[in-house]
């Protein structure tokens, strides 16, 4: 990287593993400067989980197309990375509805989590957004012994249950349920996604429609409905400075249901120590978390960046 850019991406990469799931519907994305597709003239690193449920085939298609939805919106170029990520959400949630009009059901009933990561490397910029249970952990590292201290989880985990977004789905027209002992929209365990477009305006809508909407209140009326799942995302942004060194984590449930961010974060910055890429520490806490019984699919991305001074 050049010595005018505020951060160095010093080493990347990710890890999966399919644990006791049937299929591997994970799908994460490790984007370098050189590779985002942007003319944004500053350095942009780009990292993604997307969580797939119900099929690979919503994470697999938000995978391959986000980011370019993201680096050609004029918000992007102007520097307003949380209506760009907004607005690239709500355009692949567009693609996806046209794609059940004509091609298949299966987004009504696919869907996926997403966290994602843009780190502006010149100007020392991150923006991190996420739908759903996916997360980004950051830490910074001791420049002397490479302990990681102020460990912060940087998203924000969307359930049926809590309070704020029963609200939201109760005001849409939608229920949240109890019988499986834990609190759901439908099927689903999270109140925030992309694709899974049943729980969404205007397939929600269709009285003809053929999709099951387990979701809709039965005093409900269809043409009252709002967006029973959201596709608005958390985001925070802030500034990462010259003189520290950091670590970034993207994490899958799989990966932050079976350990804590602190410990996470101290295994991560062990092997780091004794020597190990980014991506063989990818793979050894995904793998080692889909060893475990009843495990889920595990996907990690590390990332190590240093400021210009430290």
């Amino acid at each position: 990287m050049s010595t005018s850019d505020a951060i160095t991406l010093f080493d990347a990469g990710a890890g999966q593993a399919q644990g006791d799931r049937k299929h591997q519907e994970d799908r994460c994305a490790v984007i370098f400067p050189n590779q985002f597709p942007s003319n944004f003239k500053d350095k942009v690193a780009f990292f993604a989980i997307y969580d797939g449920h119900g099929s690979g085939l919503v994470s697999e298609h938000v995978n391959h197309t986000l980011h370019h939805l993201l680096g050609r919106r004029p918000d992007f170029e102007r520097e307003d990375w949380t209506g760009a990520i907004k607005g690239a959400l709500a355009e692949e949630d567009s693609i996806l509805l046209d794609r059940f009009k004509h091609e298949s059901a299966e987004p009504a009933i696919s869907g996926s989590t997403v966290a994602i990561c843009c780190i502006n490397l010149t100007k020392g910029e991150l923006v991190v957004s996420n739908l759903g249970d996916t997360h980004v952990i950051l830490a910074e590292r001791d420049h002397k012994t490479e302990h990681p201290y102020h460990i912060r989880r940087l998203t924000e985990a969307h359930k049926p249950g809590t309070p704020g977004e029963k609200r939201r789905i109760e005001k849409a027209g939608g229920e949240v349920n109890n019988r499986s002992g834990t609190e759901r929209l439908g099927s689903l365990n999270m109140s925030r996604a992309l694709g899974d477009l049943q729980y969404k305006n205007p397939v929600n809508t269709f009285t003809d429609n053929s999709v099951v909407d387990p979701a809709t209140s039965a005093t409900s009326r269809s043409e009252s409905r709002g967006n029973f799942l959201s596709n608005e995302p958390y985001t925070s942004r802030r500034t990462l400075h010259t003189d520290r060194r950091y670590l970034l984590l993207v994490v899958s449930d799989g990966v932050t249901d079976r350990v804590d961010d602190t410990n996470l974060v101290q295994h991560v910055m062990k092997l780091s120590m004794r020597g190990k890429r980014a991506s063989e520490i990818a793979q050894e806490i995904a793998t080692n978390s889909a060893n475990k019984r009843h495990s889920d699919n595990a996907t990690c991305i590390v990332a190590m960046l240093d400021g210009q001074g430290s």
